[in-house]
């Protein structure tokens, strides 16, 4: 039905009324309910088809006459375009009104829609492929769109008709690329500028929607005008700025862009500036004040707009009074050109002394809240305020100088305490007497205003340091965190003032961000301000982003909400409509617009006091924007155009018929949706539930109760499409609810081979798709991996070509990759673990073992998503992760096997807990990072990876048997984010380090490399104590070319009679095998290939040798305590041995992770004092520092305790007796399921259980059923020592006697076998 169809037979011309018919005119009143058959066909019954081609001259003047009309119509008509003739015969059976306002509303929406459907259909530069296809978001750059015509702007200097027509406005007249622009000539620019000038005509004639090629025309002239008053070259004469050639220009450039887009601060700037330069009568000043005028309405936080504007009318007052002494210390205020006495008198009516003074009072009421910049209008106010006080010291005027000054106090700002100080001056000059009390009083009512700037210093100084940078991505970042700490770092206070302002500012700067615009508008919605000012700052968003769907959204809401007028509100439609540049978004933005208004007109037809009339607008208005976007889209896309994926139009017109009770309408616009959005399982249950409720109302006051049949309907029609669903199982799943609720016995039955049949479908559909998934995802792998093995083969390719490098370029190479380094703090790559060469056999491959799980329950455990996966195989690991919305989790889910994925992905789509979950292989996501400083840890690879994606885990290996590796694995979400953080590869962290990052792949390991790897390290045991790295290198010389020595010490800094000896190449290393068995000083060596033996390679670093020789190791130093070692020695020391002096200095710390490296201890222990040598006993879940004196022991103790090193790990401080005692860490993340006790027992080892001696026992005895014999059991002293080796002897009544005397102790026993040995 075409909506002309709805206008009355008078309306049209040429139509003819049906005979028999009569128009009746009947009075406005509230509507009647309709008829549930509705009378025509939906819109989306037939397509809507372009109507004939016309010339496209003819569309530019249409569209001309449309910008450039005055506004002459009726609110209820504001933009009518003339359509006569194109009317249709209104429908049979309804009898209208001849002529109403709300009639007129109908005859605009038809004209519109012919005039925009005729525009459409021939200016084929509306809408451009390169527009649609795109579909830009409207965050992004500004658009580009053809062949547009421009509309006229207003604000120009001079009379229009005064000027002739210049290049510019003749080429946006006409629309055309065809004329060229006339030859442009100025000395005051180069030639290669004028070019560029005409260049940019000529586009903009073509795309007058560029908002950078505005800008740059309008600067590249504005240059010429400078130029031109100010010539570069010092012989030539300031020219008069009237007689710039390209003057017109420039004015036509300025005002055709503020005709499309809102002008930036410096634009208008400029346009002041030049304005003033060129004014020499009153008209042309007061153009000038009107365009001041609307730049600080438009940029009301613009400190350089207002100082402008400010000192504009000081000059124009100083120029009409140039005796006053009001403006005697005001400089530099005089205009260009002088006025005429009649002049004079023609401005005193608008540029008088109060009117000036209400500029420099509003500019510092807008810029108060700036806190950086808001001195430079406020003292300039003030000073002008202090010097009309001095000529007039009223207790009134005093009193209000007073009020200024103390609200800017309360206010934060920079230079709060010169404030306070102009304060001070004004307090003793007219109160002096109550001097103290006022300023006491003051600094009170500034305190908190001086916390709030304090409290933003830093930020004030991060947005200046990034403004001088000039970089537009570090001012927005810096403005984003300003903005981000304003609303988050106390939700609780939120500062609406100081919030608003640095949106603001942000917005002055940025002022094309639609994301900043809409950050302001929310917080102006949520801070439950006046509406009117909500209205003001979506004013400002849209015509600073006229191409955003959403502000023009919120405006639209905004102004229903406040209850605006029908006419107003279709104004703000009109306004994103009509120009044009919506269409830069794409069709996305331009169906946000047509949601809010058809929204808006549905709901206005239904409200108490609507008519029928406006019932009829709604029709219409709906039914003519689903018109409009389905032939927009039909002209772009053609057949392959499916409509909107959500069909928003659509449930409004459907919401809308069912309100008017025209059910078939509403089922009918439901059928014809079917044949787009049938695959789609939310349609189907949408359509079900419509059904559903029209049953329910039917059948509420219904004396007998009927079938649902057409809900019934409705779901069968659903099962028929459940191979191509979307989501087939909620349409299972609501099918089986269905008929379980409402159909009787035999309908179920005869459902249940239904939902059987439906529900094998699906499970051989999920399971090709697993499979289609899975071998997609290695086919993505294979050709990493490929790629990966093609880039190694081209680099050893170049290295060939250039050469054999000389030895000693090998060694040094090698001693930087691999070579065991003396010190902890190693620098080589870490790559031992993984590369890309030839595959060897997998143990465990993680990567395509793994499956990521989505959309999990937040409460979900591990346990019962572990019992939910545990059909599909054997789970090794799983990590749940909560998202960070807080409202679902994340699953890892690791398989024993690669085959258990498929599986598992039968899952996928699946509900669990009432959600479907995502269910998708995992290969791909896994990182493999190495050759990171030796001190970074989970947060530092966190920080540095979080960039790319939301990461899922990071793993450390086990330190334990070797500490120098140094690698971990990081696994994000997505595969996507693992690709793109492999960006990091070779980036350069420091220390001279490349970071490694690359896809994880186990089925391609690099071989080891380094002298172990390579057989180029000899093993050297039974070495002589006292054996020097020069002495053993001049012995293994004659051997070959010796690269490095490491002989490993012990705590006390001797030699622990081992080392390792790294030579060039393999067959030195096997000569120097000759010298096993061979005298070295006093001893015979022990020389071999060194292999991977774990034992020998404890990380043990000397940082600083002491001052004097360690003596011999003290037996007693990790096995007795004190009290044992003097019942072990024949006669008490005369004073403290070396061992103890070392055993004070030394501490151990306990229950550290097997993934912490040296260089992290040392990093944590360093800050406490000099370390003379750390060695890791990860074995033993520690470390043992030796620091330089005891008294950085005792700092170390009190700082290190309970510290947590890991998450969960809290540092404990001991000895080193106390650390060897710890049992090595068992670390495991694999889920061992089904274990015997016997096996998990073995895990633990055996524990024994002691039992305390009962109270009433006798000591000493047998115990009877569960008391052991006395002096056994914990207590006393033998409860809080045991297991320390003070062991002593209990007399029957539980005392303990003295060692001497009695009867031997446990200490005694182990003193006496020390003294045998000895």
């Amino acid at each position: 039905m075409d909506i002309n169809s709805l206008l009355s037979p008078q309306e049209s011309p040429r139509a003819t009324p049906p005979q028999g018919s009569s128009a009746k005119p009947s009075d406005k009143k509230a509507r009647k309910p309709r008829t549930a058959k509705i009378t025509q066909p939906s819109p989306l019954a037939n397509a809507t088809l372009p109507p004939p081609a016309l010339p496209r001259s003819a569309v530019v003047q249409a569209q001309q006459q449309v910008t450039s009309s005055p506004n002459t119509s009726s609110p209820g008509s504001t933009h009518r375009l003339s359509n006569a003739g194109n009317s249709t015969p209104p429908v049979e059976g309804r009898n209208r009104q001849p002529s109403t306002p709300g009639m007129d509303t109908l005859a605009d929406l038809a004209s519109m829609q012919h005039h925009q459907q005729t525009a459409r259909a021939n200016a084929g530069g509306l809408r451009s492929d390169i527009i649609y296809e795109s579909q830009p978001s409207s965050a992004s750059a500004l658009p580009n769109i053809l062949a547009m015509p421009m509309a006229q702007g207003s604000g120009e200097l001079r009379d229009p008709s005064q000027l002739r027509g210049s290049s510019m406005d003749i080429s946006m007249r006409d629309g055309s690329v065809d004329t060229p622009p006339r030859r442009l000539s100025t000395a005051a620019l180069t030639t290669a500028e004028l070019e560029s000038i005409s260049q940019l005509m000529i586009h903009l004639a073509t795309d007058p929607f560029d908002y950078e090629s505005h800008i740059q025309l309008i600067n590249v002239l504005h240059q010429g005008l400078l130029n031109h008053i100010a010539p570069q070259d010092p012989a030539a004469k300031p020219g008069n700025p009237r007689t710039y050639d390209l003057l017109e220009d420039l004015q036509n450039a300025r005002n055709t862009m503020n005709s499309i887009f809102a002008l930036g601060e410096k634009l208008w700037v400029d346009w002041i500036e030049d304005s003033i330069r060129l004014a020499s009568s009153v008209k042309e000043l007061r153009s000038i004040f009107e365009l001041s005028q609307r730049a600080v309405n438009e940029k009301p936080a613009s400190t350089e707009i207002w100082l402008v504007y400010g000192h504009f009318m000081f000059a124009v007052y100083k120029s009409i009074h140039p005796h006053s002494d009001r403006l005697s210390n005001v400089r530099g205020t005089l205009l260009p050109h002088g006025l005429s006495d009649k002049d004079k008198l023609d401005a005193l009516k608008v540029f008088d002394w109060p009117h000036t003074m209400q500029v420099w009072e509003r500019a510092a009421q807008e810029t108060h809240l700036r806190i950086d910049d808001s001195n430079l209008i406020w003292d300039k106010y003030t000073e002008i305020l202090l010097h009309e006080l001095a000529s007039s010291p009223t207790q009134e005027a005093i009193h209000k100088v007073q009020d200024h000054f103390l609200s800017r106090i309360q206010t934060p700002h920079a230079t709060w305490d010169q404030t306070f100080q102009a304060y001070s001056t004004f307090v003793s000059s007219y109160d002096d007497a109550h001097y103290e009390e006022l300023m006491m009083a003051a600094n009170q009512l500034g305190m908190e205003a001086k916390k709030k700037y304090s409290d933003r210093e830093m930020m004030e100084l991060a947005l200046m340091r990034a403004e001088q940078t000039h970089d537009p991505v570090v001012e927005m970042q810096a403005f984003s965190d300003y903005i981000d700490w304003e609303l988050y770092h106390d939700k609780r206070r939120l500062d609406f003032g100081l919030t608003s302002a640095i949106y603001q500012r942000a917005t002055l700067r940025f002022s094309t961000n639609t994301e900043l615009w809409m950050g302001y508008v929310f917080l102006v919605n949520e801070a439950m301000v006046h509406t009117r000012d909500l209205l003001l700052v979506l004013d400002k968003a849209t015509r600073h982003c006229p191409w955003s769907g959403d502000l023009w959204f919120q405006y639209l809401l905004a102004a229903e909400i406040s209850e605006r007028s029908y006419g107003e509100i279709e104004e703000i439609k009109h306004k994103a409509t009509s120009t044009g540049v919506l269409d830069a978004g794409g069709m996305e933005e331009i169906l946000k617009v047509h949601t809010a208004w058809c929204s808006f007109l549905r709901r206005r037809a239904f409200q108490t006091t609507s008519t029928d009339e406006e019932l009829d607008v709604a029709e219409v208005g709906i039914r003519s924007a689903i018109e409009d976007m389905e032939t927009l889209g039909r002209q772009k896309y053609g057949k392959d155009y499916s409509g909107d994926p959500i069909y928003r139009l659509e449930k409004i017109y459907i919401k809308f018929l069912t309100q008017c009770r025209q059910l078939d309408g509403a089922r009918d616009t439901f059928k014809k949706l079917i044949a787009r959005r049938g695959d789609s399982h939310e349609f189907w249950l949408r359509y079900y539930i419509w059904e559903m409720s029209i049953w329910v109302k039917l059948t509420y006051n219904a004396t007998t109760q009927s079938r649902p049949i057409e809900p019934t309907r409705i779901l069968r029609q659903a099962m028929n499409r459940v191979s191509s669903l979307d989501w087939p199982e909620k349409v299972i799943e609501s099918f089986q609810q269905h008929f379980e609720d409402h159909e009787d016995a035999l309908e179920l039955q005869s459902s249940l081979s239904v939902i059987w049949k439906a529900k094998k479908a699906v499970q051989k559909r999920r399971e090709t798709e697993a499979i289609e998934a899975y071998e997609l995802a290695q086919a993505q792998a294979a050709q990493q991996q490929l790629q990966a093995q093609q880039d190694v083969i081209a680099s050893q390719g170049d290295g060939e070509n250039t050469g054999k490098r000389k030895r000693e370029d090998e060694a040094v190479e090698a001693i930087r990759k691999k070579a065991r380094p003396e010190i902890f703090e190693t620098i080589e790559p870490q790559a031992e673990e993984q590369g890309m060469s030839t595959p060897s056999q997998v143990k465990r491959d993680r990567e395509n073992a793994t499956v990521v799980v989505r959309n999990i329950p937040a409460d979900t455990t591990e346990t019962k998503l572990r019992q939910y996966f545990r059909d599909c195989g054997t789970i090794n690991s799983l990590k749940l992760i909560l998202e960070a919305d807080g409202e679902s989790a994340i699953a890892s889910i690791e398989f024993d096997l690669k085959e258990d994925v498929l599986t598992a992905q039968t899952k996928d789509m699946r509900m669990f807990d009432g959600r479907p979950i995502e269910v998708k292989v995992g290969s791909g996501s896994t990182l493999y990072v190495c050759n990171f400083p030796p001190t970074a840890d989970e947060a530092w690879i966190r920080a540095k990876f979080d960039q790319y994606g939301e990461i899922v885990d990071v793993r450390f290996p086990s330190l334990k048997y070797n500490s120098h590796r140094r690698f971990c694995y990081v696994q994000f979400k997505l595969h996507s984010h693992a690709q793109a953080a492999t960006a990091l590869d070779g980036e350069d962290v420091g220390e001279n380090l490349k970071l490694e990052a690359k896809i994880s792949d186990p089925a391609h390991k690099k071989s080891r490399e380094g002298p172990m790897a390579e057989g180029r390290e000899v093993y050297i045991s039974n070495l002589d104590w006292g054996a020097s790295k020069k002495e053993i290198k001049d012995a293994f010389f004659k051997f070959g070319t010796v690269e490095h020595v490491r002989l490993p010490q012990k705590m006390d800094g001797s030699s622990k009679g081992m080392g390792f000896i790294v030579f060039s190449n393999k067959d030195e290393a096997e000569a120097a095998l000759e010298m096993n068995q061979k005298q070295f000083k006093r001893r015979l060596l022990n020389v071999q290939i060194s292999t991977n033996d774990k034992t020998r390679r404890q990380a043990a670093k000397v940082v600083s040798q002491r001052s004097t020789e360690s003596p011999a190791p003290n037996r007693h130093a990790s096995g007795l305590n004190g009290d044992a070692r003097s019942a072990a020695s024949p006669t008490p020391p005369s004073g403290p041995s070396k061992s103890t002096e070392i055993q004070s200095r030394t501490l151990a710390l306990i229950n550290l992770p097997d993934t912490i490296n040296d260089a992290r201890v040392r990093a944590l222990a360093e800050p406490y004092g000099e370390l003379v040598k750390v060695s890791l006993r990860l074995n033993h879940q520690g470390a043992i520092l030796e620091f330089k004196d005891q008294a950085s022991v005792g700092k170390a103790s009190l700082g290190l305790e309970g510290y947590e090193i890991a998450p969960g790990r809290h540092i404990t401080i001991g000895t080193v007796a106390e650390l060897m005692k710890q049992k090595p860490e068992y670390r495991s993340d694999k889920i061992v399921v089904g274990q015997s006790k016997a096996a998990s027992a073995n895990l633990q080892g055996q524990v024994i259980v002691r039992r305390p001696t009962q109270p009433s026992a006798r000591r000493g005895g047998r115990g009877g059923l569960g008391v052991k014999k006395a002096g056994v059991g914990l207590s006393g002293d033998r409860a809080t020592h045991d297991g320390e080796g003070k062991d002593a002897e209990m007399t029957e009544s539980g005392s303990a006697h003295d060692v001497q005397g009695g009867k031997k102790s446990n200490a005694d026993f182990k003193a006496m076998f020390a003294t045998k040995e000895a």
